[in-house]
């Protein structure tokens, strides 16, 4: 941490995260110490970042055969 209170972030973590350059984050206060988050504002939303993590047509499937299962059990 510098003298004027900033830190650096890891390249790797700022690469899996999708962290750029000039963009803000939000430092939250947690039991275990800090909590550093996107801050999510109209330049980038959940769904934009989760489909950067998440295969939406494995996801789409597997909710679908949640769904089905939850049908027939509440027949």
């Amino acid at each position: 941490m510098t003298s004027k209170g900033q830190i650096t972030i890891p390249k790797d973590l700022r690469d899996r995260f999708g962290l750029k350059e000039g963009e803000e984050v939000l430092m939250v206060p947690a039991n275990e110490g800090i909590l550093l988050k996107h801050r999510m504002d109209s330049m980038r939303s959940l769904r934009g970042l989760m489909r950067e993590e998440v295969d939406l047509k494995k996801a789409s499937t597997f909710i679908g055969k949640v769904r089905r299962e939850w049908r027939v059990e509440r027949e």
